[in-house]
């Protein structure tokens, strides 16, 4: 512990020194202290932005089961990173209700901000259709880590309707939108898929064919004709892999 009494922590939370403050804040984060909860709240108010980030990072390594107004009011704050941790810790508290206010961050100019957004409403699980509908669209952005994260958040709502899209997302150019395409698809469930996701076990990208194996795996008995099929008509790339995974699923029945 950096200060000598938990009285000298207190008092350095209230301190007038920002980096004093600054050191608190970080110390009461690791100590995961509930009772320091309120002080970190009234850092909130701090005019430093650093201060306000690092009292929302404290306050998100605390579980922030109490916090939801005022975290929500960061969320418009000024400063880009503080409005990022601000959706981060909403996320975390996992409610339902939390995702309409984070709904303007989708299209905050700060791609930080943005990408923290779609990560909580991903951790949310069940934003709504229009929200989720949002995060479809977000699979074309122009941004390689947009789309990354849009395709991970869709998985982790189980947004089934996602599905035709996220297929056409394991053609990204981006290999890490690929692979969390892929994961997404087995979490989704939509037997559609299983016959891209055999495909992507060609891909270039040992992420991309790690992620379709597992999605494959996911999918249990329900992939089994397909590779069969497969293994019939295999390429020698592919042929390893559908022997594999024909074996790992027999072992499941």
């Amino acid at each position: 512990m950096e200060f000598a009494s938990r009285q000298e922590l207190l008092e350095a939370l209230k301190s007038p020194e920002p980096t004093r403050r600054e050191r608190a804040i970080r110390e009461a984060g690791n100590l995961e202290d509930p009772t320091l909860l309120p002080y970190l709240l009234a850092s909130l108010d701090d005019p430093g932005d650093r201060i306000r980030w690092l009292a929302l990072r404290s306050i998100g390594n605390m579980g922030p089961a109490e916090t939801g107004d005022r975290v929500l009011g960061l969320l418009k704050d000024v400063s880009a990173r503080v409005r990022a941790e601000a959706a981060r810790v909403v996320g975390l508290l996992g409610k339902k209700e939390h995702a309409l206010p984070l709904s303007p961050l989708l299209d905050d100019p700060d791609l930080q901000v943005r990408c923290r957004a779609i990560e909580a409403l991903g951790e949310i699980g069940e934003p709504g259709r229009d929200l989720s509908e949002r995060m479809v669209g977000l699979l074309r952005d122009s941004d390689s880590r947009v789309r990354m994260h849009a395709a991970l958040a869709l998985g982790k709502c189980r947004y089934l309707p996602a599905s035709s899209s996220l297929t056409c997302s394991l053609r990204d150019a981006s290999h890490n939108v690929r692979g969390l395409s892929a994961w997404s698809l087995g979490n989704l469930g939509d037997e559609e898929a299983i016959d891209p996701l055999i495909e992507a076990l060609q891909d270039d990208g040992e992420s991309v064919r790690i992620y379709a194996y597992q999605a494959l795996i996911a999918f249990g008995r329900k992939a089994l004709p397909a590779l069969k099929k497969a293994r019939a008509n295999r390429s020698p790339s592919l042929g390893a892999l559908v022997e594999r995974l024909l074996e790992d699923l027999s072992e499941e029945e």
